[in-house]
């Protein structure tokens, strides 16, 4: 799926004229294209070799629906590289380190060969994930399977001297002019496009746009993704492709060297992958590699006797080899140049959204079909509702209605008995996208939660703990959402509207799959009631967590207030930060909350304990009108097992060891007599299953107050980029053992 390149071509192709201009949009056109299609058969005659640095990052994120990005793991790697002009080109790695969320296989090692593409010349562009080379060659019946399991495909290039009979040609109008020094570079932007009723066998091709130097005919810039025209599947492969989109982007920038050639100064490949069904959520496989330290035929320059790239129109197709510098080299390498996370902060998957695909875009003919904006739209299981299943259909008008998007979701919870679901109308353009909203749903009450926190289904289904409590809830709700920044780093959202409250008895006591002998909680208290609210809600840097691995900060303001049978103001602040400093890697994340009135709906609350911010408490132990948690992580690399792992056919990131320190403070406070009343009103101890709480005369609630600040530390050794951590944790509180822990992912 995804996708590398590299300049290489199969054979010398002869220069065919093209019968006429209706492949060119215009004569300009076709002139631009005539002449880079001529300059880039041939590596000019003076480049007879270059070696240069490049560090990358491999990265492992999810698109979320409403865009904003969450990264789970990043591989840094830096390079030296060397190319010669007959074909010959290494890769070879010499420092990696690695951050991971949890445990997984090494994105390093699905590569066989070289993720980097040395020169943007030749007839046909490889596609390479996974071909081997001579590094990477075993016995003869490994290289077999190797053949079978990774055949070689290559893609036609749009300036190859062939293209013209496969792709179709517009643009040509100067977008920018370089000025190095004193001299004028215009550079010209061609679009191109396949032509598949000039398909007659399996064969892939770009879509995107390049960029030219328009004065001598060089690329300076390839961007868009490839696809498959006329390729014969089978049933089961047909139904899963229709099931599920994946497009690999690629683009790469050249920079001028000692003004005469285009060489590679940035590269980015991009594989993004969809459930359409499941909306707008997509998975990302990132490459980003920037190119340092450029050296064109440098004194040891070797170059092999008979060059044969030197007479003909194209590379000689060898393979790029991917090599790996000695173990004990990789473990002492610090010369690092970025920060990990640095390098691919910036690039977002919506990046390449005007060379998308179709039903990727926002312009073109309208879409109607069936469509989740989450997953838990389709299928969710809870204590509440038992089984929920529903259906949504989504509608882009585009462009009958720039923008406009229309939604609507409707399901049943079987074991409730009850319907819900919403409907939603948002225009999409511009820096501010007004909607209207109404539904009815149970949303979950826990406080300072994760922005991919979805719920409890698989472990409610799989072991009967649902560590949620829920509110019953209808909203009719119009708002505004506004953007600031080129790439969206601060949003602000606006709303207000009207809603109500209800209780819901937990219907199942345990989950279906384990007969557990605890079973699931009650549904903790909630005040039923009508109220009129209004929202406002301000983000910066919203795709910054702390516990993953971006780095960055971010903040979160958001202040709500409602009257009615219900009235309340409620006041939330968050701020994050993850940043190396040295080669100390620091998170950091601080919540902290208010809620006033005479009549504190419980719903409202701030609830801390064990899976809620504070670990080493019991569920919810905690309650008040007042919270604020604080949670910190340090973590130090050791300079040892730095290499990947590598376990026969597995390729896994290095053990890395890390020592981390780690310290989470929380506090809970009622500070009036309606705090107190409401932290009774959540439930009391001893209640039933799922019987509705009782606060009844001598009842013990469930949650109360800290009484001062609650504060835990651990010290734990980390491995795989910080997934897997042992260690040793108490509170400092008050007196506690010391107690062995074991922890996924990097948990504040």
């Amino acid at each position: 799926m995804f996708v590398l390149l590299t300049a290489s071509a199969l054979l010398v192709l002869p220069v065919a004229q093209a019968p006429s201009d209706s492949i060119y949009s215009t004569a300009a056109v076709r002139a631009l294209v005539e002449r880079a299609t001529a300059q880039n058969r041939r590596v000019p005659d003076s480049l007879l070799s270059y070696r240069a640095r490049a560090e990358s990052e491999l990265a492992i994120a999810a698109r979320l629906a409403d865009g904003v990005e969450q990264t789970f793991a990043i591989e840094q790697t830096d390079n030296v590289i060397r190319w010669r002009r007959d074909g010959h080109y290494e890769q070879r790695v010499v420092g990696y380190r690695s951050q991971s969320v949890g445990f997984t296989l090494s994105a390093v090692g699905m590569f066989r060969q070289a993720w980097t593409v040395p020169i943007l010349y030749g007839n046909r562009i490889a596609l390479l994930l996974g071909q081997p080379d001579s590094a990477t060659r075993g016995d003869s019946l490994r290289r077999r399977s190797s053949r079978r399991r990774q055949p070689r495909t290559t893609a036609i290039h749009p300036f190859a001297a062939d293209g013209w009979r496969v792709y179709r040609y517009s643009g040509g109008d100067t977008i920018t002019t370089l000025k190095p020094g004193a001299r004028d570079i215009p550079i010209a932007r061609v679009r191109v496009e396949p032509r598949p009723d000039r398909i007659t066998r399996p064969t892939v091709l770009f879509r995107g746009d390049i960029e030219i130097d328009a004065d001598r005919g060089h690329i300076v810039r390839m961007r868009g993704y490839f696809v498959t025209f006329g390729e014969r599947r089978g049933v089961a492969a047909r139904l899963v492709s229709s099931q599920i989109e994946a497009v690999p982007y690629v683009e790469l920038e050249n920079g001028e060297f000692d003004q005469q050639f285009w060489l590679p100064t940035y590269q980015r490949f991009e594989a993004q992958a969809a459930v359409p069904i499941l909306g707008d959520q997509r998975a990302v496989f990132r490459v980003v590699t920037r190119f340092r330290g450029m050296e064109i035929n440098p004194p040891d320059t070797a170059v092999a006797a008979a060059l044969d790239s030197l007479g003909s129109d194209t590379l000689r197709l060898v393979p790029h080899r991917l090599t790996f510098a000695p173990r004990d080299s990789i473990d002492r390498y610090d010369a690092w140049t970025r920060e990990i996370g640095e390098l691919s902060a910036d690039a977002r998957a919506d990046d390449f959204t005007d060379v998308a695909p179709d039903t990727w875009r926002s312009d073109g003919p309208p879409l109607i079909r069936p469509r989740y904006e989450a997953a838990s739209d389709l299928f969710h299981y809870n204590r509440v509702e038992g089984t929920y299943t529903g259906v949504s259909i989504d509608a882009r008008l585009r462009d009958a209605a720039p923008g406009v998007i229309a939604r609507g979701t409707l399901g049943w919870a079987w074991s409730e008995g009850t319907a819900r679901g919403r409907v939603l109308l948002e225009r999409q353009t511009g820096r501010w996208w007004p909607f209207v909203r109404y539904g009815r749903s149970l949303d979950i009450t826990n406080d300072f939660r994760e922005p991919f926190d979805s719920g409890s289904t698989l472990s409610a289904l799989i072991f009967s703990v649902d560590d949620y409590d829920y509110v019953d809830r209808h909203r009719t709700t119009v708002g505004v959402t506004g953007f600031v920044g080129r790439r969206r780093d601060i949003r602000i959202r606006l709303e207000g509207g009207w809603g109500s409250d209800r209780y819901s008895v937990a219907r199942r006591d345990q989950g279906p799959l384990i007969d557990s002998d605890s079973g699931f909680r009650f549904n903790r208290g909630v005040d039923p009631g009508r109220y009129r609210f209004a929202s406002a809600k301000l983000e910066v840097h919203p795709d910054v967590n702390a516990a993953l691995v971006r780095p960055g900060l971010g903040a979160l303001f958001q202040a709500d207030a409602a009257t009615g049978d219900l009235a309340w103001q409620r006041f939330e602040v968050r701020l994050l930060a993850r940043q190396a400093i040295g080669p100390v890697l620091y998170a950091l994340r601080a919540d902290g909350g208010i809620v006033l009135g005479d009549r504190i709906p419980p719903q409202q609350l701030f609830e801390l304990g064990e899976n809620q911010n504070l670990p080493g408490y019991d569920y919810k132990e905690f309650a008040g009108n007042q919270a604020a948690v604080v949670r910190g992580l340090a973590m130090l690399p050791l300079p040892l097992w730095r290499s990947p792992l590598r376990i026969r056919r597995w390729v896994f990131p290095a053990v890395g060891p890390m020592l981390s320190a780690g310290v989470q403070s929380g506090w809970a406070a009622a500070s009036n007599g309606a705090a107190r009343a409401s932290i009774a009103r959540l439930g009391s101890v001893g209640d039933p299953t799922t019987a509705p709480p009782m606060a009844g005369v001598g009842a013990i609630p469930v949650s109360r107050p800290t009484l001062g600040v609650k504060s835990s530390v651990d010290f734990r050794l980390r491995f795989f980029g910080g997934a897997v951590s042992v260690g040793v944790a108490r509170a400092i509180d008050r007196r506690q053992p010391w107690r062995f822990v074991v922890g996924f992912g990097q948990v504040l």
